[in-house]
């Protein structure tokens, strides 16, 4: 099988099992407060069901990424296909009783059981790919992005009554269809006898000893707060300065979650993958704070798209950085460690959002959040203007110092 039809099933694989990983949860949450809103404790269990949609991330990442350092990965990655599809059976038996609570659990297990894929298919690609490593990334990472807006669109467009039974079908079938793609399709990797333990150590040793890895992760993780508290900081934005309630904010959030989509039509931004995830962090912070002072929703809209999409086109760097700055027989540790970084950044600046926006107003919040990546970013950028120079110099020294 050539690297580029491998490349190409496992990607559609890994699309259509996130899909189906994303899809039951709106239903979940109508669920959750249809039960419980009414009573003292719904918000808790509304935003209990939401959060475990987040946590097994958090939780389990960073181990279960090394589990792709020390075993096929290929086998493990079929491993976690067929368990995911064991659970979302289970949720939808779940469904069909109302067992509210089993059916979250099965959900959740299911994410849990998703948590290696990401890391160990991405360890994967500069073996896989070859020298379409970018490319193949940056479309991995904007189906990985995508896929947590894009998911929830599609269940929420299913909760209608005449078809909101055949959510729990169709996540199954979409996570069968992605065992079948990946299905003996090889996956490159170190082969090792070594025990989790080991791994984990040995990859949070390397990562601490590598400055360009623990950049990356900051970046990552700024960009996760950044983003994710921009999405909730929409909403009092759309009420209080837009004046278009929930219908704004529902429009303002989707052309920023779907304009992650667009992240491959920017494949003419070049250099290095350091100086790409600080570009996008610049251009994101701008895109932030010219929304926020945008007098019209109207004129908001596209720079979100923008936004979204150089979300996906830093994070596509991040894990550049962190392919190329980690060791194989470590890689999908890494990878699976910034993973856990940046769905807990993500939590941090959704739970941040509101906060801010009462206490600053929500436009000041989102000026706020997008001159936060500014000044992260303009410090580098002497830095970065004087690497070239410095290069040149000493390329050009190298060369005096061969000639005859």
């Amino acid at each position: 099988m050539s690297s580029r039809i491998a490349v190409g099933r496992h990607l559609a694989s890994f699309a259509a099992s996130s899909l189906a990983l994303s899809l039951p949860w709106p239903l979940l949450l109508v669920l959750a407060w249809d039960q419980y809103g009414d009573g003292p404790h719904g918000p808790l269990v509304v935003g209990l069901t939401a959060a475990a949609r987040m946590l097994p991330y958090v939780l389990l990442s960073w181990v279960a990424g090394s589990l792709g350092d020390r075993m096929p990965r290929d086998r493990l990655l079929a491993a976690s296909l067929v368990l995911r599809l064991a659970f979302l059976g289970l949720l939808a038996v779940a469904l069909i009783d109302e067992a509210l609570l089993l059916a979250v659990v099965a959900a959740a297990l299911a994410v849990a059981c998703g948590t290696p894929a990401y890391p160990t298919v991405a360890a994967s690609m500069p073996g896989l790919a070859g020298s379409a490593k970018r490319r193949a990334t940056e479309a991995l990472v904007t189906i990985e992005v995508a896929a947590w807006v894009v998911g929830p669109a599609l269940g929420g467009l299913l909760l209608m009554p005449a078809t909101r039974s055949f959510i729990a079908p169709v996540a199954v079938a979409l996570t069968l269809l992605a065992t079948v793609l990946a299905w003996r399709v090889p996956l490159p990797g170190p082969t090792s006898d070594r025990r989790t333990r080991e791994a984990v150590s040995g990859m949070i040793r390397v990562v601490l000893r590598a400055p360009n890895v623990l950049a990356a992760l900051a970046v990552g993780g700024l960009l996760n707060v950044v983003g994710s508290a921009t999405v909730v900081a929409l909403l009092p934005l759309s009420h209080e300065v837009w004046r278009q309630g929930d219908s704004g904010f529902g429009v303002a959030t989707a052309w920023f979650g779907f304009g992650a989509l667009a992240a491959p039509l920017l494949w003419w931004v070049h250099g290095s993958a350091r100086s790409r995830q600080r570009w996008g962090l610049a251009v994101l912070g701008l895109a932030v704070a010219c929304a926020a002072l945008s007098p019209f929703p109207v004129l908001a809209l596209p720079v979100l798209g923008l936004a979204g999409a150089v979300s996906v086109l830093a994070e596509s760097a991040v894990t550049e950085n962190i392919q190329d700055g980690v060791a194989d027989e470590h890689r999908a540790g890494a990878l699976g460690l910034g993973d856990a970084v940046m769905v807990s950044c993500a939590m941090i600046g959704s739970l941040a959002a509101p906060l801010l926006a009462s206490a600053l107003g929500a436009r000041s919040a989102l000026v706020l959040l997008g001159s936060t990546c500014l000044v992260v970013v303009l410090p580098t950028v002497r830095r970065l203007r004087s690497v070239p120079v410095r290069e040149h110099r000493l390329a050009a020294s190298s060369v005096r110092s061969v000639a005859p």
